[in-house]
């Protein structure tokens, strides 16, 4: 797959072991400061900060450049607009000058052993292309719901790289302000790409694409905030109509995994909707729908038919589609499990025959 890299082809890193922290900022006055002071304070000492000011109309970039003054390893770059993060991460990657690169946002807080854990950890296991660390989510106003708790739980219990590509269709499984990474990697990956969907999530698909190695610090390195502002809830790119076309796009440029399979939609609802409508869009044929709503024979979810799978007919149901390819889209966490455990039981291996696709 050639990609045009985004960053010069020709530049070295001058310091081998310099990290380079990309940060871009987009009216973030609330914890520009603190997100700064956490990297300030990071027990690694050989680190650059590439601010990218992505045209704030709050007093952000006031406090970058008083900052800025006071600590020469600041590197500020400023948008007179606003230009989207695509544009402030790419045009930040130029000014990278380490030969490592970790990613951070302006709303989160680096724990400080953070760079020199990843770093340790990268050079000690080189063939990992991508690592990142597990998270702990705060709140800014009010307390997380229970969606954010499990979704935090959910990828801090991915750590593997196996563990990390058979759950890739399901979220994206590496927080990306914990992102640690070469700047080689970032340039044969072509940087970050605009889409209708999100850049993080669209970056680790095209990392997968590309064969790369996934790993996970088990400690917690970054403790993540949510406020009312965060482009995961602003963002239409992050929606999951959005997120659905990701995964379609990138699962049709895998014909390996599906080409001559038959591919049952395992449950009915919004996630299994998304994803057959998502999967058509590419030109990818879905055989039928199971789930455990009872009907005739001749019941159809979205012009497909609609097999009721129940605790007594599960096993012959699966013995006879024991070929296809199964998308997991259930999206009630008893019912998700239920199926797992058929699926596991019977052989199915996650990652080969059956994907978590919601």
């Amino acid at each position: 797959m050639s990609i045009k890299p985004v960053l010069p082809a020709d530049r070295k890193s001058n310091v081998d072991d310099l990290i380079s922290v990309l940060l871009p900022v987009y009216n973030a006055e609330f914890n520009i400061g603190g997100a700064l002071k956490s990297i300030l304070d990071q027990s690694y000492p050989k680190f650059e900060i590439i601010v990218v000011d992505d045209g704030s109309t709050d007093s952000s970039g006031a406090i970058i450049s008083h900052l800025a003054k006071k600590d020469s390893r600041i590197k500020s770059f400023t948008f007179p607009v606003n230009r989207g993060i695509v544009s402030a991460l790419n045009h930040g990657l130029n000014h990278c000058s380490g030969k490592w690169i970790a990613r951070m946002d302006a709303d989160d807080l680096m724990m400080p052993h953070r760079l020199q854990r990843q770093m340790t950890c990268a050079k000690e296991s080189p063939e990992v292309d991508i690592w990142g660390c597990r998270i702990e989510l705060f709140g800014f106003h009010g307390n997380l719901s229970m969606g954010q708790i499990r979704y935090q739980d959910w990828s801090n219990s991915l750590l593997t790289d196996q563990d990390i590509k058979s759950n890739i269709y399901a979220e994206s499984p590496i927080m990306h302000p914990t992102f640690f990474l070469t700047s080689e990697v970032y340039q044969k990956l072509g940087g970050y790409s605009d889409n209708p969907w999100a850049e993080d999530y669209d970056f680790l698909l095209k990392a997968d694409l590309n064969q790369a190695v996934f790993g996970k610090l088990p400690e917690v390195l970054l403790k993540k905030g949510d406020h009312p502002s965060r482009l995961a809830k602003t963002d239409i790119r992050c929606k999951r109509k959005a997120m659905f076309r990701a995964k379609a796009h990138y699962f049709a440029l895998k014909p390996h995994i599906w080409k001559g399979k038959k591919i049952i939609i395992l449950g009915s609802g919004s996630a299994g909707r998304l994803a057959f409508k998502s999967l058509e869009e590419k030109g990818i044929s879905v055989h039928c729908f199971a789930d455990n709503t009872s009907g005739d024979r001749n019941r159809t979810v979205m012009g497909l038919p609609a097999k009721t799978l129940t605790p007594d007919s599960a096993e012959q149901f699966l013995a006879e589609y024991r070929d296809s390819l199964f998308l997991l889209c259930i999206g009630n966490d008893e019912g998700r499990e239920f199926v797992e455990r058929l699926l596991q039981k019977n052989g199915f291996i996650e990652g080969r025959a059956y994907f978590r696709f919601i």
